[in-house]
């Protein structure tokens, strides 16, 4: 026997939406790259290399988030309660007066940003895999949040120096958290690993972290000169995995400065 739901129509009221606000992506144009960086609602991003260079980009998704969609944000209209951006300082690595100066380059009000980037800092391991499994779920819902950032994910497994079949376990606790919270509630998670640390330490960390984004960013200080090398991985699920790679060279005030096109 089949069945139909019936409600009252009275209490009903359509919602209109433009165009722009189907696309739940923001896209952030850096100069001296040839194409945008499309980031999307059930992303699961990872920034790899030196933590003041993925510091530098994490702050700048996070304030571009704050737009307005016709700007390549978030925030659908002047109506809608704005989404905010969360913040988990696992390695004490936020700079506040960076959002303030990307805020200003984009024109938005700096009490505005300030107020709608949450932080919440941990102090250990374990204090961290709580907050991620147990505190985050709530505090989307609290503070209608869109954008997860998480700098130096993995810097407290390397400073705790804890044991390596300990290590497997409560990565594994935190990645299928993301996982379920990703696509559950319909939010960007995007998480900095530190390059030179992540390769003196077991491959356990490479092999078991880089698989599952389905993005990456690699951004990599060339030696020779002051030029960055930036790579863009991203892997497209249609009827097969393709996986797309791009390769950009810019340099450091490519990622400071804002370009007014």
């Amino acid at each position: 026997m089949s069945h139909l739901t019936i409600f009252n129509q009275s209490n009903y009221k359509p919602q209109f939406q433009n165009a722009y606000e189907y696309l739940n992506n923001i896209k952030l144009e850096i100069r001296g790259l040839k194409s945008a960086i499309e980031l999307e609602v059930n992303d699961i991003v990872c920034v790899v290399g030196i933590s003041e260079l993925t510091n530098i980009l994490l702050t700048r998704i996070g304030v571009c988030c704050l737009l307005p969609r016709r700007s390549c944000g978030f925030i659908p209209n002047c109506t809608s309660r704005n989404s905010n951006v969360l913040v988990i300082d696992a390695g004490n690595r936020i700079d506040v007066y960076q959002y303030v100066e990307f805020g200003r380059q984009y024109g938005l009000d700096i009490k505005q940003v300030l107020q709608r980037v949450v932080v919440t800092r941990v102090f250990t391991l374990y204090q961290l895999v709580h907050l991620i499994i147990y505190n985050l779920p709530n505090m989307i819902h609290k503070f209608n949040a869109k954008l997860i950032l998480i700098p130096d994910l993995f810097d407290m497994f390397i400073q705790d120096q804890i044991d390596i079949k300990e290590a497997k376990l409560l990565i594994k606790e935190i990645v299928d958290a993301i996982l379920i919270l990703s696509r559950k509630n319909n939010v960007l998670f995007i998480t900095s690993l530190l390059l030179n640390k992540l390769l003196s330490i077991s491959d356990l960390y490479y092999k078991t972290l880089l698989p599952l984004f389905n993005k990456s960013i690699e951004i990599i200080q060339n030696k020779s000169s002051e030029r960055i090398t930036v790579k863009i991985n991203e892997s497209k699920y249609v009827t097969n995995c393709v996986t797309i790679n791009r390769k950009y060279f810019i340099s450091k005030s490519d990622l400071l400065i804002v370009s007014n096109k």
